[in-house]
Order: structure tokens, then C-alpha cells, then sequence
């Protein structure tokens, strides 16, 4: 359901503040006038919604920073509680989607922008950011292909790391060794036909990754189906 913004974008960061390093806590001046520290949460926005163009990130009716297709704005910090984030067109007024989502203290978030541009809405998972086994990292795999079957991913000329993932399915952070040049496949699960490559990944030891498919199986533009790749941490 779209919504209509406030008339006027504030461009502050009162409720979300760009984060320096992934230390969350942030002093702030309770009703009371009690200065205890409050620890807060951290959120990373992720645009895979194909054709959907440029966005506002919004929380609160405040407008935070806009981003692109694949495209991510980092972590940020917000206070813990109920927080009304959404996204809307590029320097308009009305949501293309939002939601209202209760924030715990200490806790990561990844949210997507995901679907179609006529049915896009948001997709959001808990990041366990523990630090991986030592010389291991950790990737996680997400379908975010609108219209895909199940799919898997691997690592070339490798078993299957992560299986029969449905569109917005995903798995848990899983530990891998580390190398300077993996190339990871993903094929559907019911052929094992490889859909696509992502070639030359570094992934480094200690670090966090998110693998997401993207796209769409009928494009070969810039939406065309496809790997994509973050650092959680």
C-alpha cells in the first residue's frame, strides 16, 4: 500500500546516523534527562528490486540517502523501537513501499528492496555478525530473482555450498575458507544448469558475505539475471 510522505524531506539523521565503525552505542537524552548510553541498532539497505530506478531511503518521514539498483548504503545506526522505513521514488514524495519494523538494541539488519517495480516491497533478515571460526570467513546465499525456480550456489568446479533456495529464500551464515579467486555458479536445483557466474571473488579470512541472485531470467540489460555480492562486515 503506498503512502503519502510528509510535504517536506528532512535531510538530518536525528533517528538514523551514518555509522564510522560497527560500535552501536549512541548517547542520547532520555525525558528524564538521564544520559545513560543507548545501544542501538544497526541496519544495512540493499536496492535488488530490478527496474524499479534510483530511491529515497526514508525513516520516519525523513528522508536518509538514495541509492541504485545492486547498490547499498552501508550500516547505519537507529535507535531501538518501532521505525517506519520505506522507500520512495527519487526526489518524490510518496512511498513505493514501507513498513514498520520493532528494532531490538544490539541487533543487525539487512533490509532489500525487492520485486518488481508494480509489486515492490521490503525484505528484511537479522545479521549474525559473530566473528567467523578462526581463518574462516562466512557467506550466506539469498534468492532475490523475481519469477526464478530454486536455485543453487558453488563454488566452480565445487560441490553445491548452499541448495534449493526459492525466490526470497535464504540460508544462515556458513563458514568458508577463504581465497583470493573463487568463482561462484549458481544453477537450477532441479536441472543443475549454471544460470550464471561471478568470477575473480576475493573473500578474505574473518570477513562476512552476503551472495544474493539478482535480475531478471528475461532482460539482458542492466536487470539481466545475475550474482551479486556484499560484505556484511
Amino acid at each position: 500500500m503506498k503512502t503519502k510522505l510528509k510535504t517536506h524531506f528532512g535531510v538530518t539523521a536525528k533517528i538514523i546516523l551514518s555509522l564510522l565503525t560497527i560500535t552501536l552505542t549512541l548517547s542520547a537524552c532520555k525525558k528524564d534527562l538521564n544520559n545513560d548510553p543507548i545501544e542501538a541498532a544497526g541496519i544495512i539497505f540493499i536496492h535488488a528490486s530490478p527496474g524499479t530506478g534510483a530511491l529515497d531511503l526514508v525513516v520516519d518521514n525523513q528522508k536518509i540517502n538514495s541509492f541504485t539498483y545492486t547498490k547499498n548504503l552501508g550500516y547505519y545506526a537507529a535507535y531501538p523501537g518501532l521505525r517506519l522505513i520505506g522507500v520512495a521514488k527519487k526526489d518524490s514524495l510518496r512511498y513505493v513501499t514501507s513498513a514498520t519494523a520493532n528494532l531490538k538494541s544490539g541487533t543487525f539488519y539487512s533490509v532489500f528492496v525487492v520485486d518488481t517495480l508494480k509489486k515492490t516491497n521490503l525484505f528484511a533478515l537479522e545479521d549474525d555478525l559473530n566473528a567467523p571460526e578462526t581463518d574462516k570467513a562466512k557467506v550466506r546465499f539469498i534468492n532475490l530473482s523475481p519469477g526464478a525456480s530454486a536455485l543453487d550456489l558453488n563454488i566452480q568446479g565445487g560441490a553445491a555450498l548452499f541448495s534449493n533456495k526459492a525466490f526470497k529464500e535464504f540460508t544462515p551464515f556458513t563458514s568458508i575458507n577463504p581465497s583470493d579467486n573463487y568463482t561462484f555458479e549458481v544453477k537450477e536445483s532441479s536441472t543443475a544448469t549454471v544460470k550464471a557466474t561471478l568470477p575473480a571473488v576475493k573473500i578474505e579470512k574473518g570477513k562476512i558475505y552476503t551472495i544474493w541472485v539478482k535480475g531478471l531470467k528475461t532482460t539482458t540489460d542492466s536487470t539481466a539475471f545475475g550474482l551479486s555480492v556484499m560484505t556484511n562486515k
